[in-house]
């Protein structure tokens, strides 16, 4: 096989992308790659790109491209498609922090309090995960998970 990854970087359809930059940012803590900005002179006007990375806890980064193909926010979360999953330590701390950061965080798991927002799902091995949705600026679907092993 010739195929040998080195990096997989996920793209996402942005109306605005210092407003996307700021979100990523502020809010997931990743920073600018300046090597492959696109800015139209400064104006990241159409077809503008923004590459981003956060760091990994074990090892390695996660990389976002914002690209500037839309005028304006999605109307609403889409019910599917592809989603960029976010894996973490501590699902309900990171929930609580993006609430009170004023995200959109989706209430689909149908309880009270956290229960509210997280869902958990069961591997055909018994593997227990749980997760919620939440939106960006431009109401892209993102994912937060924590692992939680095997029931």
């Amino acid at each position: 096989m010739n195929f040998h990854l080195q990096q997989l970087v996920t793209k996402l359809s942005v109306s605005d992308v210092l407003h996307s930059k700021e979100f990523y940012e502020n809010v997931l803590g990743f920073t600018v790659d300046e090597r492959y900005t696109i800015s139209d002179g400064g104006t990241y006007s159409t077809n503008s790109y923004l590459e981003m990375n956060a760091p990994c806890a074990q090892g390695g980064s996660f990389t976002i491209g914002l690209y500037k193909d839309i005028n304006t926010p999605y109307p609403s979360m889409p019910a599917n498609g592809t989603v960029p999953s976010f894996i973490v330590d501590d699902i309900k701390a990171t929930l609580q922090d993006l609430l009170q950061q004023g995200v959109v965080v989706m209430p689909m798991g149908g309880g009270e309090g956290d229960d509210k927002y997280i869902i958990s799902n069961t591997s055909d091995e018994g593997y227990v995960d749980l997760f919620f949705f939440f939106c960006d600026p431009d109401n892209n679907s993102l994912v937060i998970r924590q692992n939680m092993g095997k029931e």
